[in-house]
């Protein structure tokens, strides 16, 4: 230990004592916690040895991480002759963490002691300070750069009570910092070599450390450490943000409009947007007016908005115009005022559905559609102009969910494929519906259109993915048996059992056979799962026919009432009973089942169409976006130069294998990917979520609209 403290490494910290609400590491049972040691030790020991062999290179070079003028080659030397003694140490140290029942774990200084004392201020000096504030900037750096890693640490800490602070946990890097820095701490004392080693393992977490800890990740969910929702709703809620219509449409024309006018200032492109008509006053402001203001004003406002830059197309001079409306006029023989409007609004959608196709490309039918109701459209829209100011008038609703609809079919797809036409047929049937009330609509019938619309969408989504239903069978079966072996390995670790192996592949076919059958999910299934572990954990741990029995009964009801047809019912009751055989009468030489074998012999999962190019797994926002990704949910896939759009929905997922498979609508297109694939794809940029808001209020609501 230390040469100026007392040996104290496994000693009560002054101030804690053990509470029996946390249980710690005790709370695994010993071959989880071997697992554990077996998983993660030795990955963790690699990392650090080549961290530590950077920071010999790089005294020995004469550089160190901090602004010390000590001679960092004296520190290369003394280093060297401890280097193997601390990772041997490390080692040892982060084994014992993981095999301990002791709890909290006890470190010579940390932020434990320095919060729980009250005069910690009074003793901290400039060694003490530097240490802690490393450490904070390890933790800050985990949290920026490793958040996936670092929600897992944490909701593995936290779940059943094991630690009252995440960062105490044997799988935290900050724990393996207080590890280390002790280390450093005996051969080196408190000096400013110590603090040096520190800052160097920093930088090398931070630049180096994302596929040691995503290793680390993957066995501690293998272990069953962690039970709860791996989405995080920061990055849901990301990923939805980055999908907005207002990143789609009107973005890269207005950042060229900027780029075009350089340094002018911030009103110059307001003074573009003045009305084209003689009757309106070049000073009338462009704001929108109210619903209930004079047609005029809603003349120039649909001018002002259709002149401009947000409706040229991309690249075109900033001095152009369109055509010049004629002069807002009221015919003698128009009753009402607002017909006159006709054509200022007809041409003002014009220029909205231009400008979403000029942004985003559409397929020719839908675009042939859309025009086609864009006359209709002007006529319902005149007699409620609300449509422009409420983000809730049905009718504007209708639009954007029939725009959002369309945008799934791929602008190069045919119309003769059937998928493709029942979708079209949908969008077309809504229309004539528009058209043939656009001149009485209102909004009650505007809420019924758009309400009759949604639920046909609904009902040619539910048949379109249950067509596909064969394009799955496969990757199904797949997630069916690793979920089995999952399963089976998790009850062999959590009770620690000496399986023979034909006890664990009867239990294995117990869980494949209530896995590939169609069951109710709900409450019901729940208890049948739930059930159904209960009796794999008593045959593991060797309990009697009278203590298990009941529980065999308890999940034959349980499959009844989840829907499991009887021949399956029979099949898993033999299964169960079989495996309590083989468990209560194996010898002393039959076959064991090993849990750890599949675990340690764990690689990367990669998928035929992930980047050939992700050697590492890493665990940034990406792959919480990627956890978040629901099932019909659509995508638009790019290449690298973000040419090429292909539209696919996400077809299906596994949990278990993380495995991904997307399709697209008229089924010709699919791509297939690991988790860690769909995160590249977003990280690339080659993957984007198609958008659920309206495209109007993007636009609308644009600035300077």
């Amino acid at each position: 230990m230390s040469r100026d403290r007392a040996a104290s490494l496994g000693c009560p910290t002054p101030g804690l004592a053990a509470s029996s609400q946390w249980a710690g590491m005790a709370g695994l049972s010993i071959v989880q916690r071997e697992q554990l040691v077996e998983m993660i030790v030795p990955r963790v020991l690699a990392h650090l040895e080549r961290c530590l062999t950077t920071t010999r290179t790089e005294w020995e070079a004469g550089r160190s991480w901090g602004t010390s003028n000590q001679n960092t080659m004296l520190w290369a030397t003394d280093f060297g002759m401890f280097e193997k003694r601390a990772l041997r140490d490390f080692r040892d140290n982060l084994t014992e963490d993981f095999r301990s029942n002791d709890y909290p774990p006890q470190y010579e200084f940390s932020g434990i002691a320095f919060a729980d004392q009250d005069d910690g201020l009074a003793i901290l000096d400039d060694y003490q300070s530097t240490r802690r504030s490393l450490r904070h900037k390890l933790e800050g750096a985990i949290r920026e750069n490793n958040r996936y890693s670092h929600f897992v640490f944490t909701r593995a800490a936290q779940e059943r009570n094991r630690f009252e602070h995440a960062n105490w946990a044997p799988w935290s890097p900050l724990h393996w910092y207080e590890r280390l820095i002790e280390i450093g701490e005996l051969y080196f004392g408190k000096s400013e070599m110590t603090l040096d080693l520190m800052r160097a393992y920093l930088d090398c977490m931070q630049k180096t450390a994302s596929p040691t800890l995503a290793l680390v990740v993957e066995a501690i969910e293998h272990c069953g450490l962690v039970s709860t929702p791996r989405a995080d709703p920061e990055s849901v809620a990301t990923l939805r943000q980055n999908a907005s219509w207002k990143h789609l449409a009107g973005t890269h024309a207005q950042t060229t409009e900027q780029d075009n006018a350089g340094n002018a200032p911030e009103d110059a492109a307001a003074a573009t947007w003045q009305p084209a008509t003689r009757a309106v006053s070049v000073q009338e402001p462009a704001n929108m007016p109210d619903t209930g203001a004079d047609p005029a004003q809603w003349a120039a406002w649909a001018s002002n908005m259709r002149q401009s830059p947000l409706f040229r197309a991309t690249g075109s001079d900033t001095t152009e115009t369109t055509t010049p409306m004629t002069a807002y006029v009221v015919a003698d023989d128009q009753s009402d005022p607002r017909a006159a409007l006709a054509p200022f609004i007809h041409d003002l959608l014009q220029g909205l559905f231009d400008h979403i196709f000029r942004e985003v490309g559409f397929n020719p039918a839908v675009r042939a559609l859309i025009s086609e109701m864009q006359y209709p459209l002007a006529t319902a829209v005149i007699r409620d102009l609300g449509f422009f100011r409420d983000r809730s008038h049905p009718l504007r609703l209708w639009i954007g969910s029939l725009i959002n609809v369309a945008i799934r079919i791929n602008p190069e797809t045919g119309a003769d494929d059937e998928a493709v036409e029942r979708y079209l047929d949908r969008i077309r049937q809504s229309i004539e519906q528009l058209r043939n009330q656009a001149d009485q609509i209102d909004r009650d019938a505007a809420s019924t259109l758009m309400q009759e619309f949604l639920e046909s969408v609904e009902a040619e989504d539910a048949l379109w993915h249950e067509r596909q239903i064969t394009q799955i069978d496969l990757p199904h079966t797949e997630e069916w048996a690793e979920q089995a072996r999952r399963n089976l390995a998790l009850a062999a670790l959590e009770t620690g059992a000496d399986l023979p192996e034909s006890a664990a592949t009867e239990i294995f076919q117990s869980w494949e056979t209530v896995l590939a059958v169609e069951h109710n999910t709900g409450e019901v299934g729940e208890a049948l799962h739930r059930s159904l572990r209960q009796v794999v954990r008593h045959i593991c741990n060797m309990a009697s026919a009278a203590e298990v029995n009941p529980l065999v009964a308890e999940t034959r009801e349980n499959a009844h009432a989840a829907g499991l047809p009887k021949d399956r019912i029979r099949d898993l009751v033999q299964h169960l009973g079989k495996a309590h055989l083989f468990r209560l009468r194996a010898g002393d030489d039959t076959p064991r089942f090993d849990p750890r074998a599949r675990l340690q012999t764990r690689e990367s999962v990669r998928y035929e169409d992930d980047d050939p190019t992700l050697h590492q797994d890493r665990d940034d926002d990406h792959v919480f976006a990627a956890i978040s990704l629901a099932i019909g949910d659509w995508f638009e896939f790019t290449d690298d130069d973000g040419e090429n759009p292909l539209r696919l929905a996400l077809l299906w997922r596994g949990e278990t294998t993380r495995r991904f498979f997307f399709l697209s609508l008229d089924g010709v297109h699919a791509r297939r990917y690991s988790l860690q694939g769909v995160a590249q794809e977003l990280r690339q940029g080659r993957m984007r979520a198609l958008p659920q808001d309206n495209p109007l209020d993007a636009i609308i609501e644009a600035p300077g609209s």
